[in-house]
C-alpha cells in the first residue's frame, strides 16, 4: 500500500522534472533526438548510456518519454541509479530522489555493495525498466569509457532487452567542474541523443559483454 501511494505521489514531481527538461533541452538548448522509434514498447528494458553530466538522466527522460507516459505507462519510465555520494548524501536530495524512481548506485564499498546493487536492479527489471550509465562515472575527456562489471553481470543474470543510448555535448551544457551549480548550466548548445536497436550479444562471457557494450555505443 505504501509503495502504491508513493508511486502516485511521484507522478506530479516527475511531470515537473520533465517540464524542467523541456525548458533546458528545447528552449535553452537545441536537442536532436535520433532513433526514438527504436525504443521497444514494453517495460522491463535495460537502458545503457554513456555519461557526461549530472543531468544526463533528465535529458534521457525528456527525449524518450512524454508526460502521458508518466500517468498512463508508469512502469515504462525507467528507474535511475546515480551515484550515492552525488545524490543521496543530503536529506533534501534523498527526498526528491525517492519521488523520481531513483535508487542509489554504490561505486565504493566492496563486493557486498556491488552484489546488493545488482540484486536491487534485478528486482526492478521484473516489472520496470532501468537506466544505467555503464561507464560508472562521467567522462573526463568526452570519450566512451569501458563498461563496468555491474551492467554486464545484470545482462548475464536477467538477459533483459538492452537498449543502447549515446549522448553528445552534454559536457558543454553542464561541465564536470561546475558540480550542482544549476545557475551555471549553459545555454545555446547543440545536444544529440541517439537510440540504437536493442543489442544482441554474441557471447554471454562477462568480459566480452563489457567490450561489446562499449563498442556498440561508441559506434552509434
Amino acid at each position: 500500500m505504501k509503495k502504491i501511494a508513493r508511486n502516485w505521489a511521484s507522478r506530479p514531481m516527475m511531470l515537473i522534472f520533465w517540464l524542467l527538461g523541456w525548458w533546458l533541452f528545447k528552449i535553452r538548448n537545441k536537442t536532436t533526438i535520433i532513433g526514438r522509434e527504436k525504443l521497444p514498447p514494453q517495460a522491463g528494458l535495460l537502458l545503457l548510456s554513456n555519461h557526461q553530466s549530472l543531468i544526463d538522466s533528465l535529458l534521457i527522460a525528456y527525449a524518450l518519454f512524454q508526460p502521458r507516459d508518466i500517468f498512463f505507462r508508469y512502469h515504462h519510465i525507467p528507474y535511475n541509479a546515480p551515484a550515492w555520494e552525488n545524490f543521496f548524501k543530503k536529506p533534501s536530495r534523498r527526498f526528491f530522489c525517492r519521488l523520481l524512481k531513483t535508487i542509489p548506485a554504490y561505486r565504493h564499498g566492496g563486493k557486498s555493495k556491488i552484489t546488493g546493487n545488482i540484486l536491487s536492479f534485478e528486482e526492478i527489471l521484473k516489472s520496470d525498466s532501468l537506466l544505467l550509465f555503464f561507464e560508472g562515472t562521467r567522462s573526463r575527456d568526452g570519450q566512451i569509457g569501458p563498461c563496468k562489471y555491474g551492467p554486464a553481470k545484470l545482462i548475464i543474470d536477467c538477459q533483459p532487452t538492452v537498449v543502447p543510448i549515446k549522448i553528445e555535448n552534454m559536457d558543454k551544457v553542464m561541465p564536470i567542474e561546475i558540480g550542482f551549480k544549476w545557475h551555471q548550466i549553459r545555454s545555446g548548445q547543440n545536444i544529440t541523443i541517439k537510440i540504437g536497436e536493442p543489442l544482441v550479444f554474441p557471447s554471454l562471457e562477462i568480459e566480452e559483454i563489457k567490450k561489446y557494450i562499449q563498442h556498440q555505443i561508441a559506434q552509434l
